[in-house]
């Protein structure tokens, strides 16, 4: 179970998402995560992993059966609509040339999107606050810019 939080009542900033976990041999563990937003993305910042019972040593085993992507999804999906929303007021481009930081910024996320298994255009839309029709756009001028070819595509 996940749930979001901010800043606690003793005034310490609590973490950003928690859930508790329980691995394969039935032990139960507190797993904590900030969000960092870098260039226009969401990560794991920071990550703190409890046993609940306080006597359980975290194995290796422990940490390869922790999937933070499937845990923390919703989680980060909170967090990437927050920083779309917050960034769609700041960058409305209304017609003007895009930078080669903003193109390779699209490409980045695009090739992310593509390894990952997402749909490019939804995810770039998103992560960076615009329409998909939009996304695409800018998916295409990336492509004329050099950021990214049809051959890098069909190789991954």
């Amino acid at each position: 179970m996940a749930s979001q939080k901010s800043k606690g009542n003793n005034g310490l900033i609590e973490k950003d998402a928690d859930i508790t976990f329980r691995d394969a041999n039935g032990s139960q563990w507190r797993v904590e995560v900030e969000f960092k937003a870098v260039s226009g993305r969401i990560g794991i910042s920071s990550l703190s992993i409890s046993s609940i019972d306080g006597k359980t040593a975290l194995t290796r085993r422990v940490l390869r059966d922790l999937s933070l992507d499937r845990l923390f999804r919703d989680a980060m999906a909170i967090e990437s609509k927050q920083l779309s929303k917050r960034n769609q007021k700041e960058t409305g481009h209304k017609g003007r040339t895009h930078t080669e930081d903003e193109l390779r910024e699209v490409a980045n996320i695009y090739i992310a999107a593509f390894e990952a298994h997402r749909p490019v255009q939804k995810t770039v839309a998103d992560m960076l606050g615009i329409s998909v029709s939009t996304a695409a756009k800018r998916i295409m001028a990336a492509r004329r810019s050099g950021f990214l070819s049809l051959a890098e595509d069909e190789e991954k």
